[in-house]
């Protein structure tokens, strides 16, 4: 069988060794020195091995092909197997065999994003629009910017790159301090000052990513789907429209840890430890005075 790449009338689809048996021409043990290759149908990858199809062999294998005599039989045959006993012909049939199962797999994952676009674009909003979904996490963000201001802020973004969620606040050495330091490092520096743990702040990890962004180019590649013919496409782009493909349910999934984030830094226990990042009195006291509401989940200042 020779032809386009594209050309996938006798491609078989075999998903396990149970699809084999099932075939009405399926030959479990066939005789190679009354046979002679026709096609190469398919490629398989199973789950477990299964034995080969030639009389001659029978070694269990996971991997091989599906391929058909010119008396209408069919059997399994390993690519050892299949190269020594049927010679270049089944080479070539075979690799160009595993070449279109690989192309019409690729062509199907997009088609099922295509023809999933609907429900795909109605969970990009229901993450955006839910009470406390992507639109509410962002204007309290903004919210969080204007309060706490622009210094403050900084620190906190800082932190959150470093993976850094301890708040720590520095104060004078108290003498007591200061003669315990100096009996127990007689040779060092004296003590001048101290950090005292405020807390840990949850949720942190929130400032690191930009959930509009990630479902704004999602939604912007639902569309641009509509208007490529992923057969034209070189195998380097296609193979990247794929690997998009693959990774929408972990778009998905990396939003929902952004949201879950955003639950667990936008709370009353946070505000209080970030009082510790003021620098001085006035900027701790007006800090203090930003409050967080359960009830409208949102900034009260």
């Amino acid at each position: 069988m020779t032809g386009l790449l594209d050309d996938f009338s006798q491609l078989v689809t075999l998903k396990s060794s149970e699809d084999l048996r099932q075939r009405p021409q399926y030959c479990p043990q066939l005789d190679p020195k009354q046979s002679e290759l026709a096609e190469v149908l398919a490629p398989y990858h199973f789950g477990e091995p299964y034995p080969c199809g030639l009389s001659s062999c029978r070694t269990p294998h996971q991997s091989g092909y599906l391929v058909v005599t010119v008396d209408g039989k069919e059997t399994n045959v390993g690519g050892i197997c299949g190269r020594k006993i049927f010679g270049d012909s089944f080479t070539i049939k075979a690799n160009l065999q595993e070449k279109r199962a690989h192309l019409k797999h690729q062509l199907d994952i997009l088609k099922h994003v295509r023809d999933n676009k609907v429900t795909l674009l109605a969970r990009i909003a229901e993450q955006l629009n839910r009470p406390t979904g992507v639109k509410w996490s962002e204007a309290t963000l903004r919210s969080f910017k204007d309060a706490l201001g622009q210094s403050v802020f900084k620190v906190l973004r800082e932190k959150a790159r470093r993976g850094d969620n301890l708040v720590e606040v520095t104060r004078e050495a108290s003498q007591e301090e200061r003669d315990r330091h100096r009996v127990a490092n007689p040779s060092a520096r004296p003590l001048q000052s101290v950090a005292e743990k405020v807390g840990n702040l949850t949720g942190l990890d929130l400032l690191n990513h930009d959930p509009m962004r990630i479902l704004t180019t999602l939604k912007d590649k639902l569309y641009a789907l509509d208007n490529i013919d992923a057969k034209t496409l070189s195998p380097r782009i296609r193979k990247e429209w794929v690997d998009w493909a693959n990774g929408i349910e972990g778009t998905f999934e990396e939003v929902e840890d952004v949201l879950a984030n955003a639950l667990r830094f936008y709370t009353a226990e946070n505000l209080k430890i970030m009082i510790g990042f003021g620098s001085t009195p006035q900027e701790q006291m007006r800090l203090a005075m930003i409050q967080w509401s359960n009830s409208e989940m949102r900034l009260m200042f």
